[in-house]
């Protein structure tokens, strides 16, 4: 027997299977745990995967809006009757233009082909396809770059381009009549004549 009257016997013992009985519990109960947290991240990975998928989709419609916009603020500029001759000498007269002529025309090209470009940074981005950014391009390269002047404003800017999309609008290019802006007019033109 000890001091306090207690045998070193069986109610020691006891105790000790109790604490063994707490952790063999307590080792359960982390595993439950850490199943939870674990079942709580994949969820939680999920519903991030899905908020960004939400966002993406968000960033893309934003930014197609945005290229619209460009468009139609491309389209306003030329209802303006003073940069629509500016334009329309700079398609059929190039050489007579003044500086002040040039630099406005210059500006409609550019304008232009950086709305191109910026439909293929939305591509590189992920939220639209090749196909797109590059049907875009040739439904418009004949009337955008179909002059000797808008080719020679495309040439002298083209390093500042991105290089794959300046290659892709190269490539183009043997493709469109030096005068597809006019022709476009010229083939439209008799329909309006009856």
């Amino acid at each position: 027997m000890t001091q306090s009257g207690h045998s070193l016997g069986s109610s020691n013992w006891d105790h000790v299977d109790q604490s063994i009985g707490v952790f063999v519990d307590s080792d359960r109960l982390n595993k439950w745990l850490t199943l939870g947290a674990n079942i709580a991240v994949l969820v939680g990975i999920m519903f991030l995967a899905f908020e960004i998928k939400q966002n993406s989709e968000h960033l893309a419609l934003q930014l197609e809006f945005q290229a619209a916009q460009k468009i139609f603020e491309n389209n306003r500029d030329l209802q303006d009757p003073n940069k629509a001759l500016i334009y329309s000498k700079a398609l059929t007269q190039p050489s007579e233009m003044t500086l002040d002529e040039a630099l406005v025309a210059a500006s409609i090209v550019l304008n232009l082909t950086n709305e191109w470009e910026d439909r293929f940074f939305i591509y590189e981005a992920g939220l639209i396809s090749d196909s797109e950014w590059k049907r875009h391009v040739r439904e418009n390269v004949d009337w955008t770059l179909g002059s000797k002047f808008a080719k020679k404003v495309w040439e002298q800017n083209r390093p500042a381009y991105e290089p794959e999309f300046a290659d892709y609008v190269d490539s183009l290019l043997p493709n469109v009549a030096d005068n597809g802006t006019v022709s476009w007019w010229e083939d439209m033109r008799p329909e309006f004549d009856e």
